[in-house]
């Protein structure tokens, strides 16, 4: 069954406005807060008249399997009955016949079922903002870029993330080396000094963001951290409402390769500054590093992602649905740098014109 929350007033079907922070009717307009709805995801059964509606729409339905292929896997949406057809993955999408918002609980349970979710700060239109205003500020970004014609696709999707929280005990051992001038007269006298360097200390990182979905790309997910994970929650259903939601397919375990990549990335950052009393450089000899077994939690996370056209070519960015840090390549605008080109020849030539006139002035006088 694809369930969808109900609106306790009237029936219809309750969205999450990431704007208000509060569950919205669509109809009665009924606001609510995710506290109120607590255990309301209740199946209803579809009516006579829905099924007239369904049959007129096998269409659709057919398109969409035909999309996802073997991977489609089909539910049975709780408001007008119709089948819902998803990719093994999804947990949250929409019914293609009513519209109504579809969360595939099942797919929410045991193993799969989230300790966490952030909820969306940011709702569709004032997504478009942000990516415009992230857009207008690129130095090379055509004139023409900015545009609702151009925009194809915007879809508000939780990802799934493993949270890593990671205790470790630094130990490094390293050779820096200090160089020192001194200059008497015309005789400059350069030392290097050698030094055995030794770094110990106890850090730890709380919640490691990694996403557990294998396409969706990490380096962009990357690029829009950080997550300001004091407003998380724990996970209810009811934040999902009106968006759509992945499971993960790599599992915390599978991750710890690139946790480890990232906690020693994180290390060196930490140790940098104290070696800057050796200009000529730090170089560690020896690791005795140890990383104690991480504690995992599994949460879902808000990131847009938008579909851009322009020029016949497709673009990917995605938004912190949160934050509203936007990650991206946008094209880059031939117009801009012909401009830039001339702008820059007509500085050189003014300047040249400029110490020539001099030159010759003050040769000729």
């Amino acid at each position: 069954m694809a369930d969808s929350i109900k609106c306790p007033n009237c029936g219809g079907n309750l969205v999450f406005n990431a704007d208000l922070q509060l569950m919205v009717c669509e109809y009665c307009m009924g606001r609510f807060s995710a506290e109120e709805l607590k255990n309301t995801i209740v199946p209803q059964a579809p009516s006579d008249s829905d099924a007239g509606d369904r049959i007129h729409q096998t269409g659709a339905e057919e398109h969409i399997r035909k999309s996802l292929g073997d991977e489609g896997v089909k539910f049975i949406c709780n408001s007008c009955g119709a089948e819902v057809v998803a990719d093994k993955n999804t947990s949250a999408t929409f019914c293609a016949f009513c519209g109504s918002p579809a969360i595939i609980s099942q797919r929410m349970t045991d193993e799969f079922s989230p300790d966490f979710i952030l909820p969306f700060k940011y709702g569709k239109d004032e997504a478009i903002k942000k990516f415009y205003k992230w857009c207008k500020g690129g130095r090379w970004t055509p004139f023409d870029f900015v545009s609702d014609k151009n925009i194809q696709k915007l879809t508000g999707l939780y990802v799934p993330f493993w949270l890593y929280d990671v205790d470790g005990d630094i130990d490094v051992i390293g050779e820096g080396v200090e160089e020192s001038s001194v200059t008497i007269g015309n005789t400059t006298t350069v030392t290097t000094s050698y030094y055995n360097a030794r770094r110990r200390m106890k850090l730890f990182w709380e919640r490691i963001p990694l996403d557990g979905a294998k396409r969706i790309d990490d380096q962009l997910m990357e690029a829009i951290e950080p997550f300001d994970f004091k407003e998380i929650q724990p996970f209810d259903p009811a934040y999902m409402q009106g968006f759509f939601a992945e499971r993960y397919d790599l599992t915390g375990d599978d991750m710890k390769e690139r946790l480890i990549d990232r906690v020693k990335h994180y290390i060196t950052e930490e140790l940098t500054p104290s070696y800057k009393r050796y200009n000529k450089g730090f170089t560690p000899k020896q690791d005795n590093t140890v990383l104690y077994e991480p504690k995992m939690k599994y949460a879902m996370l808000p990131v847009w992602f938008l579909h851009y056209k322009y020029n016949g070519q497709d673009y990917h960015f995605c938004m912190n649905g949160q934050t509203g840090e936007v990650a991206g390549v946008p094209p880059v605008s031939r117009l801009k740098r012909i401009v830039l080109f001339f702008i820059i020849l007509i500085i050189a030539a003014a300047i040249t014109r400029f110490f020539v006139g001099l030159y010759l002035g003050g040769f000729v006088g």
